[in-house]
């Protein structure tokens, strides 16, 4: 992976920064703060999957998300370049985005506490909706409580 992530940094004019290499479930991504060459910060993710199996959220995901909502007006980060190899019935997608220059609030999808947020970053969230083009379908409609959850109710 380390190997691929270097061809794909090489193949997308980027260079990957020292020391930040954080690798995804079961080594089937690894990731990078990266530099463009006009210097923008960006993050380099490559992810692995056999040929044959290479679609779904974990392989389209970024790109499809990218098409339906852009970068949100700064709320997302944006989908700069994506580049595809495969090697000896592997496929790998590399992914270069924007990189995010504010705080990460969670470093897990679920939120484990309250984050104590102010109501202007819940209002500010609550006009982003209104920024997305119609809802992609989806097989499943269901939204877990683990998520709705947290959110205020107005």
């Amino acid at each position: 992976m380390r190997t691929r992530h270097a061809r794909a940094a090489q193949a997308l004019d980027v260079r990957v920064e020292p020391g930040g290499e954080f690798w995804g479930w079961a080594g089937r991504t690894l990731s990078a703060p990266a530099r463009t060459a006009t210097g923008q910060p960006a993050w380099l993710r490559l992810v692995s999957s056999p040929q044959d199996k290479a679609s779904g959220k974990l392989w389209d995901g970024a790109l499809d998300a990218q098409h339906v909502f852009g970068d949100l007006d700064g709320r997302r980060p944006a989908l700069l370049a994506v580049h595809d190899a495969v090697d000896d019935g592997t496929a790998y997608r590399a992914e270069l985005s924007a990189r995010v220059d504010q705080p990460v609030l969670s470093d897990d999808p679920v939120l484990q506490r309250d984050l104590q947020l102010p109501d202007s970053w819940w209002e500010d969230l609550a006009g982003t909706p209104e920024k997305c083009r119609p809802p992609t379908p989806t097989a499943s409609p269901y939204v877990s409580s683990t998520w709705t959850g947290r959110f205020p109710s107005s």
